[in-house]
């Protein structure tokens, strides 16, 4: 369900382009002591002091270097929750509510896991399709102790093709980016399936300045963008903002 296969004519405008494949992405120092796929632009907190950001902005934005771990909340996260602090109030809607979406994303993200490890694990209609990775001879080996001892260890559930990415490179994938389709990231899954249909259509490189209201405020009359230099608008009839920060 959703936008793709509606027959709607839907744009997607990015600003950002794909992330390229270089010397870099598997490079540790490049990535963490030079910062080279940081943004080239500072941000100031509310205190006023200026940080550089922890925003990609590539196709496929911050996931492209995220470290995959795709856990539900559990059940009793959606009620009322005491902590030290205080009360967390519940959310206004439930974990059961919720859970087809769970699944359904599960299966857009390609989740690797396994059920039954974890006895906080909520409820799952459809199993993971794929099996978890497979522990490394130290986890492995931690597992097994952990159990001895009592205890419930439980592999992460991850949108990672263990294979696909080692191929590239034997590093971990936590940080790094994904320029190829070891990582199941915001592009490599949902995007790529959404673009399948023929009546979605992206387009990089396109910074959006400004969305214009409509005269009685009430929706978005023009979307005003910049492309290669080039001021752009549209006027669509349904605008959804996705951005992040």
């Amino acid at each position: 369900s959703g936008l793709a296969g509606s027959g709607a004519s839907i744009l997607i405008l990015e600003r950002g382009e794909p992330l390229p494949a270089t010397p870099e992405t598997r490079d540790t120092r490049a990535i963490f002591v030079k910062g080279h796929y940081r943004p080239k632009e500072m941000w100031r907190e509310a205190g006023g002091a200026a940080f550089n950001p922890g925003n990609y902005y590539y196709v496929g934005g911050n996931s492209k270097f995220y470290g995959a771990v795709l856990i539900r909340y559990r059940k009793e996260d959606f009620s009322a929750m005491e902590h030290f602090g205080g009360v967390s109030p519940a959310w206004p809607f439930s974990y059961d509510e919720f859970e087809p979406w769970y699944s359904e994303a599960e299966q857009l993200f390609r989740v690797r896991g396994t059920l039954g490890e974890d006895p906080t694990e909520p409820f799952h209609s459809i199993p993971y399709a794929f099996k978890p990775v497979a522990d490394e001879a130290p986890i492995a080996r931690a597992r097994a102790e952990l159990k001895g001892l009592g205890l419930h260890p439980a592999s992460l559930p991850l949108g990672v093709d263990i294979d696909a990415w080692l191929k590239d490179g034997r590093t971990g994938w936590d940080a790094f980016p994904n320029t190829g389709q070891g990582k199941v990231d915001a592009q490599t899954g949902p995007l790529a399936a959404a673009l399948a249909d023929q009546n979605i259509r992206l387009e990089t490189g396109a910074h959006v300045d400004y969305l214009e209201a409509a005269p009685d405020g009430k929706s978005i009359a023009t979307i005003h963008y910049t492309q290669s230099g080039s001021q752009k608008k549209l006027s669509p009839k349904l605008v959804i903002l996705s951005a992040g920060a």
